[in-house]
């Protein structure tokens, strides 16, 4: 198995719309299973496939850190319905370590994706499940939840960004916001 390292903000990948999912095979299970000891080892709650480098549509969730059972892949993941109540939520994300901001959402999804076998299920999703999937989501449309912070969350972690752009530009030569 192939060590996956989490990709930070500043990486060009991450601003990129992932290409989707087309023959679920060898290829498709190898990567999910990176994806799975990468998401186990950052101890995180969600992993899109860009976050390590891979621009496929592909998202992992392992709600057990917040005490539930939920533990998904899914492969070309869409948003299908989003419910008109907002509710905010205190988010950080594995690609932007050590920021935190409040985050309004909708309080509720329905997805659609395809599972591991090809085939097409519908979620109904609320509360943290609704959460995460929107946060995986919008990473394989080349969103980030800072980009959905407030002024003042922006500032109060604008040291830590501009720490994380820096190191990309050292590694990368460049950097793409």
């Amino acid at each position: 198995m192939a060590k996956l390292e989490v990709i930070t903000y500043g990486h060009p990948i991450l601003r990129e719309v992932a290409k989707p999912v087309g023959k679920v095979d060898e290829r498709i299970h190898s990567i999910i299973r990176d994806m799975m000891d990468a998401l186990l080892e950052e101890e995180g709650i969600g992993l899109a496939a860009p976050q390590v480098g891979i621009s496929e549509r592909i998202v992992l969730i392992d709600l057990s850190k917040s005490g539930q059972t939920t533990k998904m892949a899914l492969l070309n993941p869409e948003i299908i319905f989003s419910s008109k109540d907002m509710v905010p939520y205190e988010e950080g994300c594995l690609s932007v370590p050590d920021v935190w901001g409040t985050v309004y959402r909708p309080s509720s999804v329905r997805v659609k994706a395809k599972t591991l076998t090809g085939k097409s299920i519908l979620i109904e999703a609320e509360d943290i499940l609704a959460r995460v999937l929107q946060h995986e989501i919008d990473h394989l449309n080349g969103k980030l939840f800072i980009d959905y912070l407030s002024e003042e969350d922006k500032t109060k972690n604008a040291e830590k960004i501009t720490a994380l752009i820096e190191e990309n530009r050292k590694k990368l030569g460049h950097v793409a916001l």
